[in-house]
């Protein structure tokens, strides 16, 4: 009968002239003990990754269901209030026993908070002895720093043995204790907004590469919450600044309008007065004497304001174009004002456009 040959005793086994001790056991065993022994073996695998998926399917779906809620609120909240709702609802799922979310700022990595899964399920701050959390950190992301890593490659870590990893932040694993843990960066648009960690306290079971890839997807579905976010309040910003033009240029029609109807009102009267004989007048055209009666009145310089005016111009504007202060512009247009005989600017500028539009149709 055939035997397979199985671990007992150690054995030198030559190669090529030279004596290796494997430091295996040599065993006999039948066929039949052979193949249990496989099936054991097969039966155990089939049982942890039948677990590896039931666990992963588990986790999935809690992941959604947080993101669920984070969006839920996202729109009425800033971004590093959806981040440290995220690290709540995250740490809530009870996949990792800690989570810590942090903010980035240019090449700077600001931490907010560390949260843990308390009794009853119940998320709180961990803070240490002295009451302190780690919100007082301000980490320069610069190599070969684990973090400075992920924020520039854009893709999420698994840190192991991280007492002895050197590229790690020290005092974050003193003040955590963590054997190990996963950090993935939140992406929003074209920028890295924030980083999340997690880990399982005391090692109470090792991470593996599922923990690592399910904290990805998490940050980048916050990622997307985020930006959502953003472009809504970018939207609404819009909105409010669209309303508030128009309503101004309808005020401004509305105070154009009655200037022309006050400016109509005088020019009548002048007619009537006109048409009224007078010892020793000269007779010359209404139109010219209008003309002469009104803009002639300026200064070149101030025609030059009431013209920039007319176009919509501020006094800071008005300042900048002509190099002069605004208090110099103030002063033009009170004259400009004074010798129209205008009320305000809105009927300046109809009486300068009035006129000039009479002056384009003469010369026609």
């Amino acid at each position: 009968m055939m035997r397979a040959l199985v671990n007992r005793e150690p054995q030198q086994v030559p190669v090529e002239g030279v004596d290796i001790n494997t430091g295996l056991l040599l065993e006999t065993l039948d066929p039949a003990e052979l193949a249990t022994r496989l099936a054991a073996a097969g039966a155990d695998y089939g049982r942890v990754v039948k677990d590896s998926a039931l666990r992963a399917s588990g986790d999935l779906g809690q992941l959604l269901d947080a993101l669920a809620r984070v969006r839920d609120v996202a729109d009425e909240a800033n971004g590093v209030d959806v981040l440290e709702r995220a690290a709540r609802e995250l740490c809530a799922t009870a996949i990792y026993d800690r989570v810590m979310v942090s903010q980035i700022d240019g090449s700077t990595w600001l931490p907010h908070g560390l949260y843990a899964l308390g009794a009853g399920g119940r998320v709180v701050s961990d803070v240490d002895e002295s009451g302190s959390g780690v919100d007082g950190w301000e980490i320069p992301l610069a190599s070969p720093l684990v973090e400075a890593e992920v924020v520039r490659r854009r893709l999420p870590a698994l840190v192991r043995e991280a007492g002895d990893e050197p590229r790690v932040y020290r005092p974050l694993i003193e003040r955590t204790g963590s054997p190990e843990y996963v950090v993935a960066p939140v992406i929003a648009g074209s920028r890295v907004i924030g980083l999340f960690h997690a880990d399982i306290a005391d090692g109470a079971r090792p991470l593996a590469d599922l923990d690592r890839d399910l904290l990805r997807m998490y940050a980048d579905g916050v990622g997307l919450v985020c930006e959502r976010a953003e472009l809504i309040e970018r939207c609404a910003r819009q909105r409010r600044a669209i309303a508030q033009a128009c309503e101004a240029a309808l005020r401004d029609v509305g105070t154009v309008d009655i200037a022309l109807g006050a400016d109509l009102e005088v020019d009548r009267s002048a007619t009537e007065v006109r048409d009224t004989p007078v010892a020793g007048a000269v007779d010359r055209p209404i139109g010219a004497r209008r003309d002469g009666g009104r803009l002639d009145r300026l200064t070149a310089r101030e025609r030059e304001v009431l013209a920039i005016l007319a176009s919509g111009a501020t006094n800071a504007q008005l300042a900048d174009r002509l190099t002069v202060a605004e208090s110099t512009v103030k002063s033009h247009v009170k004259h400009i004002l004074h010798k129209l005989g205008a009320g305000n600017r809105a009927a300046a500028i109809a009486c300068y456009l009035r006129e000039t539009r009479d002056s384009e149709r003469r010369t026609r």
